[in-house]
């Protein structure tokens, strides 16, 4: 589903979506970064002119990428920067104490091997991780209107397993309620004693687990937060 996004995303892009194309930089500029820096050997800056032969590879990326040949787009991008900045090198025969060019030209061989797929999935877990950050400051902030906390949310937590099944169950029942969701979003509070006489599930337990279940309900009306989701492990 992720690859099929990204994969949208970047058609967008090449059909004229400047705004799309734009975004897909932003949400990549420290990927972009990093990969300059690993190829160079050294910190590079956005102020270096290898930051922005690497800006304009990834943008190449971007026109030039098939989703067809297999290959997966970041991959691809660090193909695309790696050989603009062969080519920079070359021209400016770029020699110091950091880089040879022989490293930089055996680099170009082995794109798909281990240390790139490292450095390629060290990045995507530090954007995920900055991408949850995001979601729970986001989640906290909607919860404040609920009188919550999502500290709190540890110790409300269901601890058995039949608990939680039960849960999942009345968050999927009430999402589906359209009057019932509008309630909470509009009223800022959970019905629950007309959801219990309306579902037929125990008054006590729904009132026993009232922020919990204003949480799951919460974050199942956000789909596109996927980090989180899979973070409460909500299904």
């Amino acid at each position: 589903m992720e690859n099929s996004h990204i994969e949208q995303s970047i058609q967008s892009a090449k059909n004229g979506n400047e705004l799309e194309r734009q975004q897909i930089i932003n949400r990549n500029k420290p990927y972009i970064i990093n990969v300059v820096s690993h190829i160079c050997r050294k910190f590079i800056s956005w102020s270096d002119e290898e930051a922005s032969i690497g800006l304009l590879a990834f943008n190449h990326a971007i026109d030039t990428f098939e989703a067809s040949k297999g290959r997966s787009f970041l991959s691809y991008s660090y193909c695309l920067i790696n050989r603009a900045l062969v080519n920079y090198f070359r021209k400016n025969k770029y020699h110091n104490q950091n880089l040879s060019l022989d490293y930089v030209f055996n680099e170009e061989s082995s794109l798909t091997g281990e240390e790139i797929n490292k450095s390629i999935q060290i990045y995507r877990e530090k954007v995920e991780s900055s991408e949850l950050v995001e979601e729970i400051l986001e989640l906290d902030r909607i919860l404040n209107d609920y009188g919550i906390k999502f500290e709190e949310l540890e110790r409300a937590s269901p601890k058995h397993k039949d608990t939680r099944e039960l849960i999942y169950r009345i968050v999927h029942k009430y999402i589906n309620d359209t009057e019932l969701v509008q309630e909470l979003i509009e009223k800022k509070r959970f019905p629950a004693t007309a959801f219990a006489r309306k579902t037929g599930y125990p008054l006590k337990t729904i009132e026993k687990h009232r922020k919990y279940l204003i949480t799951m309900i919460i974050i199942s009306l956000h789909p596109e937060w996927v980090h989180l989701s899979s973070y409460v492990k909500i299904k």
